[in-house]
């Protein structure tokens, strides 16, 4: 029945490709849409006066998106911040060094909400081990030789580790749900590696936990899903919590399956990994590593090290491409905290929606709790992303925006659309930022016509009662079509 589907909406868009409005009709009524709501809008970008839209089928909805939402908040952090924004995390001393080299005193890992450090995303940052390493040395250079106070990792800059009130439980616990500190460390993530059971059904046995989280335990009720059944697992965790659930399936027929999981408190997992470091580099450290959330004024000529993230238009394009939502967030609240001295998500949605003003696009119709859009409470119109992607090509932060949107169809690029419009006008030009959470599927993003136009498009269902693919391939007969314009 599923393929018969698709062969008719194929036959479809071979019938109307040069009328993206009446394909687009013609697929809203498409059984797998009955009970669901879809919105389809594309406009020129450099609409003429009297143009209007290329296609609009109610496109006044306000429907949760997924992940494209991820495009307003990393097209706003690069006007506001530049694309050569970097973060800095600095390594501090307190008290005094004596002569026989011991600091009576602590070591401040002092965070400013790199979401890249430690981590392994994004090229050219230094790996946890790496990273500690080149701490351990800033501390020798001081000839500092025992400790006899603590490590303290520092996220005073923001709110204690926490996560967006509205993200779900079943989230919480794996990677994607990581949450947000300004102090992350190695992506805010641990890898988790199973054992599947010989056939479905049977126990998975955990076999190895990467990095050592000091203090975690488990309860692991982990099965054997069926051969080819891909990553079905889930972690149930929060922050600040130490003891995990794992549940689901993982595939049979795997010697190793990794999944992964979220760190119930990176910085604090930051401090233990430098006095493990210390420890074995036969400097002492006298108490307990602890995190710190009250402001405090350091010394300037106490500073050990200071790491750079890379630039902030590589972290974004990394952050679109693989679609993190944890960097996503870190971004809107380092970029609230430089526009409003407050980084919070509730200050970052306000700075939005101003921003949405200064771009004079109407934004009635968006409601928004968090930057990522992994919240299902999320509301926007496709009207409001074609507006907001058409403004944004008149900012001198454009090229650097355009760049973090994955190339349809393209092997070479990185992101979740290599096969999206294979074989179709949108292949190798499209530039597409995807969605997906459940029940929700969108597409949002740029598409040349063959006269060279560019037009913003967005597509998005909720609701749907079909496989995520079927509408996938809805969407991509719009912006194949929209291609195909003269």
């Amino acid at each position: 029945m599923l393929k018969r589907i698709i062969s008719i909406s194929l036959i479809a868009f071979l019938l109307l490709a040069g009328d993206p409005q009446e394909l687009v009709e013609n697929l809203s009524r498409a059984p797998e849409l009955k009970h669901a709501q879809w919105s389809v809008y594309a406009r020129y970008v450099d609409e003429a006066e009297g143009e209007g839209p290329v296609a609009d089928y109610r496109s006044d909805l306000s429907l949760a998106c997924a992940s494209s939402l991820k495009v307003i908040t990393l097209g706003m952090a690069l006007d506001k911040l530049g694309g050569d924004f970097t973060f800095k995390t600095r390594l501090y001393y307190s008290g005094n060094i004596d002569q026989s080299g011991t600091l009576h005193g602590n070591i401040y890992i002092v965070g400013s909400g790199d979401p890249t450090l430690g981590g392994d995303q994004v090229g050219g940052v230094y790996n946890s081990k790496k990273l500690v390493t080149e701490w351990i040395k800033a501390i020798k250079r001081k000839e500092i030789k025992a400790i006899d106070g603590a490590v303290i990792a520092d996220e005073s800059l923001y709110e204690p580790y926490h996560v967006p009130g509205t993200w779900t439980w079943e989230d919480l616990g794996n990677y994607y749900g990581a949450g947000l500190t300004a102090l992350c460390f190695s992506d805010n993530k641990y890898y988790l590696d199973f054992m599947p059971g010989a056939k479905e059904g049977d126990p998975a046995e955990v076999i190895g936990l990467r990095p050592d989280v000091p203090g975690l335990t488990y309860t692991n009720l982990m099965k054997t899903g069926p051969l080819n059944s891909g990553d079905q697992g889930y972690i149930l965790c929060a922050p600040n919590q130490y003891h995990a659930v794992f549940h689901g399936t993982v595939p049979a027929g795997e010697e190793k399956f990794t999944i992964k999981g979220s760190l119930p408190n990176p910085a604090l997992l930051a401090a233990q990994s430098l006095k493990q470091g210390l420890v074995k580099a036969n400097i002492p450290v006298g108490k307990t590593e602890a995190v710190n959330n009250e402001k405090i004024t350091y010394q300037n000529d106490k500073l050990l090290k200071t790491v750079m993230s890379p630039p902030l238009f590589r972290i974004a394009e990394i952050t679109n491409k693989l679609s993190n939502n944890t960097f996503t967030e870190m971004i809107l609240l380092r970029t609230a905290h430089e526009e409003t001295g407050t980084g919070t998500t509730k200050a970052g949605v306000e700075l939005i929606e101003d921003y949405m003003d200064k771009l004079h696009v109407e934004h009635s119709g968006m409601y928004l709790v968090d930057a990522s859009g992994l919240s299902r409470e999320n509301m926007i119109t496709t009207k409001i992303f074609c507006d907001y992607l058409s403004a944004m090509t008149k900012r001198h932060s454009f090229p650097d925006f355009y760049n973090t949107f994955a190339t349809a169809g393209d092997d070479k690029d990185y992101g979740f659309v290599v096969y999206f419009g294979k074989n179709t006008p949108a292949a190798n030009n499209a530039r597409v930022k995807t969605g997906y959470i459940g029940g929700v599927r969108s597409h949002t993003g740029y598409v040349r016509t063959r006269s060279g136009r560019l037009i913003a498009f967005s597509c998005i269902a909720n609701n749907y009662h079909c496989k995520t693919s079927v509408i996938t391939k809805f969407h991509e007969q719009v912006v194949a079509a929209l291609a195909d314009m003269e």
